[in-house]
């Protein structure tokens, strides 16, 4: 029998993923390891999708997305980013998931570089790898805000490199990229002959700073900006979510849907039009819940002596647990067997991750508290135990 095509199977998995998976098997966990907010979808969102099912919107649309909704995306990208896209220039996508790897798979070919973020979301590297191109990580160092350095980045550019990805708010550490650092990355993308590709999808939920969209800085047309419902209308089972291109990119794009999901979901479709047009009262209310959490990690952080920093954006954050080990697939593992609580190991976003957990919180206040409280006994008893062996 022939062998496995060779890229998937090199491909790493997502740590998350393991303990998540390992967690489901087990009872009375406390879920701290997923990005899923722990609302559900609001009422008129949900009321829309019903609607449009019975009035047929089940079948197939347009590879690109419906007329409708990407008139309504358009709007809502020159309301709230400063583009000025045209609905042409827009794809909706099964998710911002599988927005990244079109946008990936019209770019980059085997054997080319793409920068990606050290920490970042471990998808980015399985995607590169998948089609069969080199990972170069560009780091985010805690001392510097989890914030790129431009002549760090300038450093890394071969003549084979061919793409940069960039995450505001980001996932693990919920940095948000300055507006002066956001046009330095697009006019190092220029200086390189460099492609962009931004994953945008936590947008909406800023505890301080602002959201500045890379494609507000691109002259000549290499930004492709990937956003979701999933984050911000607690849409995440309804995969969908949105890229906008530049024309020739865009293009390209709505043809590799077809091979790929064909479209997205028409009823998602819909939900995604009337979250856009209908009331927005309950992002703030959720962004508010995030942002009160934020604080409470904080404020048990600082109790417990882990504190590092304060996320600005998405609902993460990294906890250092190096005093107890540097191995934090372990570490979540045992956490998980011993304590009932699952997190995601830092290495999975990539060798810098080594010595920190990422916990969500989007969870429930309590939620949160137990799952710190274990944390940090955890990282206690362990600290005392390796000091016991000197």
């Amino acid at each position: 029998m022939k062998p496995l095509a060779p890229n998937p199977l090199q491909m790493p998995s997502s740590g998350i993923r393991q303990i998540m998976n390992l967690a489901l098997t087990m009872e009375n966990v406390l879920h701290v390891e997923v990005g899923e907010p722990d609302f559900p979808t609001p009422p008129h969102i949900v009321a829309a999708a019903h609607a449009a099912a019975e009035a047929g919107f089940t079948r197939y649309t347009a590879n690109a997305g419906l007329p409708s909704l990407r008139q309504a995306l358009a709007a809502k990208l020159a309301r709230v980013n400063g583009l000025s896209p045209s609905p042409e220039q827009i794809t909706v996508t099964v998710g911002a998931v599988s927005g990244l790897m079109l946008s990936l798979t019209a770019l980059v070919e085997a054997g080319d570089e793409v920068l990606l973020p050290d920490p970042g979301w471990p998808n980015y590297e399985m995607m590169v790898r998948t089609l069969g191109a080199t990972v170069v990580r560009y780091p985010l160092d805690p001392a510097r805000g989890f914030l790129p350095d431009l002549n760090a980045m300038a450093a890394l550019v071969t003549p084979r490199t061919r793409a940069i990805m960039l995450n505001s708010p980001g996932n693990p550490t919920g940095a948000v990229f300055p507006g002066d650092l956001v046009e330095g990355l697009v006019r190092l993308a220029e200086a390189h002959d460099l492609w962009i590709i931004s994953d945008e999808v936590y947008e909406q939920i800023i505890f301080d700073g602002e959201h500045v969209s890379p494609a507000r800085f691109d002259r000549d047309g290499r930004v492709i900006s990937v956003f979701s419902f999933s984050k911000s209308y607690a849409m995440t089972g309804w995969r969908v979510g949105y890229l906008v291109a530049p024309p020739p990119v865009s293009a390209v794009i709505n043809k590799l849907q077809e091979p790929f999901v064909s479209c997205a979901s028409a009823v998602s479709q819909k939900a995604a039009e009337a979250a856009l047009l209908g009331p927005q009262a309950c992002v703030e209310t959720m962004c508010h819940a995030y942002l009160r959490r934020r604080d409470l990690a904080v404020d048990l952080l600082k109790q417990y002596g882990l504190f590092t920093y304060a996320p600005r954006g998405a609902f993460y954050t990294m906890v250092d647990i190096s005093r107890a080990t540097l191995d934090t697939y372990g570490f979540a593992q045992h956490l998980l067997q011993t304590r009932r609580v699952a997190v995601a190991p830092g290495e999975t976003f990539g060798p810098s991750g080594q010595g920190f957990v990422r916990i969500a919180l989007c969870v429930a206040d309590e939620t949160l508290r137990q799952a710190l409280a274990a944390i940090a006994e955890a990282v206690s008893a362990a600290a005392k135990g390796r000091s016991s062996r000197i």
